[in-house]
C-alpha cells in the first residue's frame, strides 16, 4: 500500500510539472496548452476491500482448480489471561481465505466456515480437501465461503506447519475462560465481512476436517448464538459433557445446534472405536458412536434413526491392505427432527481413512498413512443440503 501511495504521488507530481511547462510554452507561442488527462483509476485487485493477498498456490495435478477467493489478515488482540500466558503474546496475526461470488442475491447471504486440519492451511481446506466444491455451490446458491486458518504459533517447539501458512487449531484442548481464541477469531471475521456484505446472521454454518471438525464442535458449544448447524468430518470428538469437553464452556443454546457428523471406521488418526489410534497410540478417544450419543442426549433427541445406505458408486476406494475391504461405503443415520427442527445426522464411512469424502481420490503417496477417501459422495454437497434445512431461531 505504501508503494502504491508513493508511486501515485510521484505520478501526480509529474503531471503538475508537465502542466506548468505547458502553460509557460503557451505564453510564448500563443497556442492553447494541452495537459495529459490523468490515467483511469485501476480496478480493485480483489472482490473484497478487506483482502490484501492472493491465496498461496498449492501443488496439484494439472487442471486442478485453485481457490478463486482472496486472503484477508488482521491482528487479533487477546484478553484471556490463560491464552496470553500460553502463547506468550497479547496479540496474534490472523488470516482467512474468503470467497464471495461476483454476484450475490439481494437478500442477506449465508456464510459457511470451512476449517482445515491441524498444521494445514485455509488453502489446503479449499484445494486438497474439498477441491473448491464449496465455491461452486456458493456460485450456484448465493452464499459466502470462509476457509479458516489456525494460529501461526505452534503449541510447542517440536510442532511445525505442514505447508506454507499452515496453522494450529486446538479446539477445546487448551485452558481458557469464556470462549476460545478461535471462537473470538470467527466473530471478528463476521464483523469484518458485515462491513462489506449483507450477511444473514441466522444462517452461519461450520464444517471442517479433523481438528477443523473439532473447531466446528467448539463453535456449537461456545458460540451457539452464531452457528445454526455444523458438519464435522473425521473430527476431534469434543462433547458437551464429560472428559471430552476438555477446556470448553458450553453456552445456553448449544443444545439447539443441528449436527451432521461423519466418522470413518478405519481412521488411523482419530479412532472410530473408543481408545487409541494407530497414529496416536497414547490417545484415549471416546469413540465416534459414543460422541454421536453424547450429542443426541444434549439435543434431547431419542428414538431409532432412519437409515439410508448410499450406492457404492466407485469400487476400489478403500485401502484394502489396511482395511481388508475392496470398497468404502457410507451409511447415513438420521435422528430427529425434534419439534423445533433440530436434528442429528450421523454418516458412517466404512473402510475410509482420515479424509473428506470426495469423487476425486487422494494422492496415492498418502494412502499408507491416511488411508483412502470414499468417492461415492461429495460431502460438501451433503453438508450444504443439511445446512439449508436449518436457520438459527
Amino acid at each position: 500500500m505504501y508503494e502504491i501511495q508513493r508511486t501515485t504521488m510521484a505520478f501526480m507530481g509529474f503531471l503538475l510539472r508537465i502542466g506548468a511547462i505547458a502553460i509557460l510554452l503557451g505564453a510564448c507561442v500563443a497556442k492553447p496548452a494541452v495537459v495529459p488527462a490523468p490515467a483511469a483509476a485501476a480496478a480493485p485487485r480483489f472482490r473484497l476491500a478487506a483482502c490484501t493477498e492472493a491465496p498461496v498456490r498449492l501443488q496439484g495435478p494439472p487442471g486442478a482448480h485453485q481457490s478463486r477467493g482472496c486472503v484477508a489478515t488482521f491482528v487479533q488482540r487477546l484478553s484471556d489471561a490463560a491464552t496470553v500466558r500460553r502463547l506468550g503474546v497479547a496479540a496474534v496475526d490472523r488470516r482467512y481465505l474468503v470467497y464471495a461470488p461476483p454476484v450475490l442475491p439481494a437478500r442477506p447471504a449465508p456464510v459457511v466456515f470451512v476449517f482445515p486440519g491441524y498444521t494445514a492451511s485455509a488453502e489446503a481446506a479449499a484445494f486438497y480437501y474439498t477441491h473448491t466444491r464449496w465455491e461452486a455451490l456458493a456460485d450456484r446458491d448465493g452464499f459466502v465461503v470462509v476457509y479458516g486458518n489456525g494460529l501461526p504459533h505452534p503449541p510447542n517447539a517440536q510442532e511445525r506447519a505442514a505447508m506454507p501458512k499452515g496453522g494450529f487449531l486446538q479446539g477445546c484442548f487448551p485452558e481458557h475462560a469464556g470462549e476460545g481464541i478461535d471462537v473470538a477469531y470467527v466473530r471478528q471475521i463476521l464483523e469484518r465481512l458485515g462491513t462489506e456484505l449483507a450477511i444473514d446472521r441466522t444462517r452461519i454454518y461450520a464444517t471442517g476436517l479433523s481438528a477443523g471438525g473439532g473447531m466446528a464442535f467448539q463453535l456449537a458449544l461456545e458460540a451457539p448464538d452464531l452457528v445454526a448447524a455444523i458438519a464435522p468430518v473425521a473430527p476431534l470428538p469434543f462433547q458437551p459433557a464429560g472428559p471430552w469437553l476438555h477446556g470448553c464452556h458450553p453456552r445456553p443454546g448449544h443444545e439447539r445446534v443441528s449436527i451432521a457428523m461423519l466418522a470413518a471406521t478405519h481412521d488411523p488418526f482419530i479412532s472410530y472405536a473408543p481408545g487409541s489410534s494407530r497414529e496416536y497410540p497414547a490417545a484415549r478417544y471416546p469413540g465416534m458412536e459414543e460422541t454421536r450419543d453424547a450429542w443426541l442426549k444434549a439435543l434431547g433427541i431419542s428414538g431409532a434413526p432412519q437409515i439410508d445406505v448410499f450406492p457404492d458408486v466407485v469400487q476400489g476406494d478403500s485401502h484394502q491392505s489396511q482395511t481388508g475391504l475392496a470398497s468404502s461405503t457410507i451409511e447415513r443415520q438420521r435422528y430427529g427432527p425434534a419439534p423445533d427442527g433440530r436434528e442429528l445426522w450421523f454418516y458412517k464411512a466404512v473402510g475410509m481413512g482420515h479424509c473428506w469424502p470426495n469423487p476425486t481420490q487422494t494422492w496415492g503417496g498418502l494412502w499408507e498413512r491416511f488411508g483412502k477417501t470414499n468417492q461415492d459422495v461429495d460431502f460438501a454437497d451433503e453438508a450444504w443440503a443439511f445446512f439449508q434445512r436449518h436457520a438459527r431461531r
